[in-house]
């Protein structure tokens, strides 16, 4: 069930869980639930807490994109585990707005993207359009072996 066996001194067992989802109402309020609920993951999991650190920031920095600039309603964050690795989504309704941030004028704004690249193996984004709306943002942490990824901060 990709948990922790004592009896297999921490490796993780089982190899593939079908996927959690859970919805959140677009707003701010909602935000310590997508933390608490990846936290949860985490520790059903037995990650380790830098691990789980790692994935909390992540996530909450794309939900915050997701609750700030798309206009969405809901937004949906899908969590599964597939030893080694685990895989988030974040899905919204809404449109991406691809901007280079300018510090002079944005203030601290505009770091999450590159705070989500550091924190995990691999950044995916499949972005909404006003054709198409719905930006998909796509996490993959190795958690088995020793993931060879380091970021530079």
């Amino acid at each position: 069930m990709g948990t922790r066996d004592p009896r297999k001194r921490g490796r993780l067992v089982a190899v593939t869980k079908f996927p959690v989802n859970r919805s959140f109402r677009a707003h701010p309020s909602a935000l310590s639930q997508v933390r608490e609920f990846v936290r949860d993951q985490s520790s059903e999991n037995g990650f380790d807490q830098e691990t789980c650190d790692d994935l909390v920031l992540a996530v909450s920095e794309a939900c915050v994109n997701a609750v700030i600039h798309t206009g969405s309603a809901r937004f949906e964050v899908s969590w599964r585990t597939q030893d080694p690795f685990v895989e988030i989504l974040v899905k919204d309704e809404g449109v991406f707005d691809s901007k280079v941030p300018v510090p002079e004028i944005d203030g601290t704004a505009g770091r999450g993207i590159p705070i989500m690249l550091a924190l995990v193996d691999e950044v995916t984004i499949r972005e909404g359009t006003r054709s198409s709306p719905g930006t998909v943002v796509r996490f993959v942490k190795h958690v088995g072996a020793k993931s060879k990824h380091e970021a530079a901060v």
